[in-house]
C-alpha cells in the first residue's frame, strides 16, 4: 500500500526517507519542529490571534484571521507575502469565506527548524506576523465595495518587517559551508 506502482526510483527514495527517519537525530528534529510550532502557537495566541485547534501539537498552526483581525485569508496571505512573510491562506472549519478567500491562514514551521531558528525566534516571528496583520486593513473593490481580496498596508511597515525578517533568517543560513559572498 506504500509503494504504489514497481516505479524503482520511488521505492528507493521511500527507502532512504524511512531509513532517516529510524534516525535518532531525526526524533530530535522532529521534537524541535513541535517544539517550535508550539512557541509559534504561544506567541500569536498571547498577542490575540485565535488559533482554530486552540494550539498545535504537530508543525501547523492555522490562525482565524477573520475573528482575529478582521480580514479573509486572502488578505492576511497578501499583506505578510508583501512583508516577506510566506505563509498560505486556508479554510477553517465550516469557513463563511469559502475556499478561494477564506478565513485562515496556514503557517508550518520546518524550514525555519531546518534553518536552525528556536523557540525564542519563534516569539519574534509571531511578532512581525502579529504585526502585520494587525496593522491590514481589508480594501475595497473599484466600485467601492468591501473586497475580499483586496487589502491596505502601509508601504513603511511591510518594507520594515520584510528588512526584520531577511535580518532574523540571515543569522540561521540554510547552507553555512557555502559561501555565497
Amino acid at each position: 500500500m506504500v509503494l504504489g506502482g514497481p516505479l524503482v526510483h520511488v521505492m528507493g527514495a521511500k527507502a532512504v526517507a524511512l531509513a532517516e527517519a529510524r534516525q535518532p537525530s531525526f526524533r530530535d528534529y522532529a521534537q524541535r519542529i513541535v517544539d517550535n510550532s508550539r512557541a509559534l502557537a504561544d506567541g500569536l495566541m498571547r498577542r490575540g490571534a485565535t488559533l482554530v485547534t486552540g494550539g498545535t501539537d504537530n508543525h501547523l498552526n492555522l490562525i482565524d484571521v477573520a475573528s482575529s483581525y478582521g480580514l479573509t485569508g486572502r488578505q492576511a496571505e497578501a499583506a505578510l507575502l508583501d512583508s516577506g512573510i510566506v505563509t498560505n491562506r486556508n479554510a477553517i472549519p465550516a469557513d463563511p469565506n469559502g475556499a478561494w478567500y477564506t478565513s485562515g491562514i496556514r503557517i508550518g514551521t520546518p524550514a525555519l527548524t531546518t534553518r536552525g531558528l528556536g523557540t525564542a525566534e519563534m516569539d519574534e516571528v509571531a511578532g512581525l506576523i502579529d504585526r502585520v496583520l494587525t496593522t491590514t486593513e481589508p480594501g475595497t473593490t473599484s466600485k467601492g465595495a468591501p473586497s475580499k481580496a483586496q487589502h491596505i498596508l502601509d508601504p513603511k511597515v511591510a518594507d520594515e518587517i520584510s528588512h526584520r525578517a531577511t535580518d532574523l533568517v540571515a543569522g540561521f543560513p540554510l547552507y553555512p559551508e557555502i559561501d555565497l559572498g
